[in-house]
Order: C-alpha cells, then structure tokens, then sequence
C-alpha cells in the first residue's frame, strides 16, 4: 500500500524568502568612491560652530566705554553750566552802584531789570531814602539777601521807575554808622531770566550724553552678535 501523504515542510513558502509576512529591508545606498554615504542633516540641525576669538569681534568694546565717558562729561558740563548760571544771576542782582549815607547818588535805572535798594547787612538800620524825576521807592515783602565780594547785601526798597534814565537817590539814616553803605542792584526774579536757559541746559545736556551712550550701547553689541556669528561661520 503507497503512503502518498507528503512530509511535513517547515520555513517560509518556496519563492517567499525568509521574510515572509514582512517587508523585506531597504536596498543599502550606493556607495561611490569607496566613500559611505552619508544622509543630509535634517531641516533646522545646526552644526556646533567653530570657537571666536574675542579679539577679532568688531567693532571693540572700547566704543561703549567712550559712550559713556561722554555721557559723564555731558554731566559734568550740565551741572557747571547751572552752577556758572547761579552765580552770575547773583552777581547781576548785587549792587552795582554804592554810596554812602547822606550821599547823592546818580544811578542809571530801567524799569524792565526790576531795580532795587540794598543796604549792607549785619547791622540795625533806621533809613529814610528819596529818589526823583517822579519814580517811587516802596516796601516788599521779599527778604531778599545776596553776597558778592565778601559783603552781604540786603534788600529793603523796590525802585519803581517811569522809565529807563538816570535817578538821583540819597539815603540818611539815624546811627550815623561811618560804615553804613546802600547800593541799586536788581531782583532776583529780574535777574533770573538768565537761570531758565541754565536750568535747561542742566537738564538736556546730560540728558543727550546719557541718551547717547545708551545708544552706541545697543548699536555695539547688536554689530559685535552680528559679526561673532559671522565669523563662527566661517566668514
């Protein structure tokens, strides 16, 4: 009696190959100059870059701290000019024309300064002053006190003029002190008007240097990025 029943066969079908039920793997890429091939790097990879010499980075850094040495002179100006305006708004306010007591004095006096009568300070004073052609001496409440070459001037009458000319003033007083003097200055308010354009300068000057070097601040460091990633790269 034949058997025809057939062997058991283990493995993949004939013509399937070992990899049956599965894809088979990707040919290998070529490879040309017996070289492998590499893959491109994906989109967005970056290379490490290459190490920079800080002294070759420009522009130098010593651009940042000749910003800011202009902005400290900037300062220093802005304070000198305010201070120069102070003390020539008190210079204009002293007097500038003295006489002694019982002395006529001629003084030349233009309403548009805002005149004053000063009498040397530090000392009780008992006065009576005239002044003629029709201008007028009246009180004010300002205590008003200004110093100029080593003597202290205070203020005790206001000149009101009709108009700018010469005057005569004479002044008497009652201790009949040798050393007693009066003298026509100015107000301060009418000599201050040269103190606005320092205060200004005291404010925009050191604002400009300050402004300045912030700038060059931020334009240095924005070329030197600029320029270290150029140079990273190769450029």
């Amino acid at each position: 009696m034949t058997d025809d029943s057939q062997p058991p066969q283990y493995g993949p079908p004939p013509g399937q190959g070992p990899y049956y039920g599965q894809q088979p793997p990707p040919p290998p890429p070529p490879q040309y100059g017996g070289q492998p091939y590499q893959m491109p790097p994906p989109y967005g990879y970056q290379q490490f870059a290459r190490p920079v010499d800080p002294k070759q980075v420009r522009p130098r850094l010593w651009w940042i701290a000749v910003g800011w040495l202009v902005a400290v002179v900037c300062v220093a100006v802005g304070i000198g000019v305010f201070a120069s305006g102070i003390v020539s708004t008190v210079a204009n306010a002293a007097p500038t024309k003295v006489f002694a007591a019982d002395e006529q004095a001629t003084v030349t006096v233009d309403p548009a300064d805002s005149p004053a009568l000063y009498v040397t300070r530090g000392e009780l004073v008992h006065y009576q002053c005239q002044i003629s052609d029709g201008a007028r001496l009246a009180n004010t409440p300002i205590n008003q006190t200004v110093g100029l070459n080593g003597r202290s001037w205070e203020m005790i009458l206001v000149i009101n003029a009709p108009r700018k000319g010469q005057y005569q003033i004479t002044c008497t007083t009652q201790e009949k002190n040798p050393d007693t003097r009066f003298g026509v200055g100015r107000e301060l308010t009418g000599s201050a008007r040269g103190l606005v354009g320092s205060a200004v300068a005291f404010v925009a000057i050191p604002l400009i240097g300050i402004l300045a070097a912030i700038a060059v601040t931020i334009v240095v460091l924005m070329r030197r990025g600029s320029h270290r990633k150029r140079l990273a790269a190769g450029g």
